[in-house]
């Protein structure tokens, strides 16, 4: 049966695509946040003016923010509203990955296990023809001593014959000349 491998790469391999993925998110989530600092007098909009509403109401309540421009505190909640959001979205995407890695995991394990399954099955299959051909040799051997032991019986039958014709013609000469 050849020797299990080590099953450490094929983890490996998930966690380096977890990683990839998360720091490919990451750095989009750094740009993006830093686009909408940029953008920072555009209008929000729908949801954003709402969390924006939301983060001015707080900032007008607080001493130190009531110094700051209206545009950079707008600025500031959109791009942490933007960042909230990447942050879930990113939450999401690790739970998904650690999941395939999960499963990954789970599949490589049915491998393993569907891999010894078939070497035993191929070592019995091994066995198998194995005694199948020494039956095989037992049968051939078994089939030649059977056409000897019919040789010698024929032999037997043949010497058996010609001693009762023997025997039927002494009789037979043995009665004649008795008369």
């Amino acid at each position: 049966m050849p020797a299990r491998r080590n099953a450490q790469p094929r983890a490996d391999v998930g966690v380096l695509a977890r990683e990839a993925v998360i720091s490919f998110l990451q750095d989009a989530s750094m740009a993006t946040a830093e686009r909408e600092a940029v953008r920072a007098g555009a209008a929000a909009t729908g949801a954003e003016a709402t969390v924006a509403a939301g983060f001015t109401k707080i900032a007008a309540a607080s001493p130190e923010p009531a110094a700051m421009p209206q545009s950079a505190i707008s600025a500031a909640s959109d791009a942490a509203a933007e960042s909230v959001a990447w942050r879930a979205a990113l939450k999401r995407i690790e739970e998904a990955a650690a999941k395939v890695e999960e499963d990954i995991a789970v599949a490589h394990r049915a491998y393993v296990e569907l891999q010894a399954g078939a070497g035993a099955a191929a070592e019995a299959a091994v066995r198998a023809a194995e005694s199948a051909m020494a039956s095989a040799g037992t049968a051939v051997e078994a089939e030649r001593q059977v056409k000897i032991s019919v040789r010698q019986v024929r032999q037997n039958v043949l010497i058996t014959t010609v001693l009762v014709a023997i025997v039927v013609i002494v009789l037979a000469l043995a009665t004649t000349n008795v008369h």
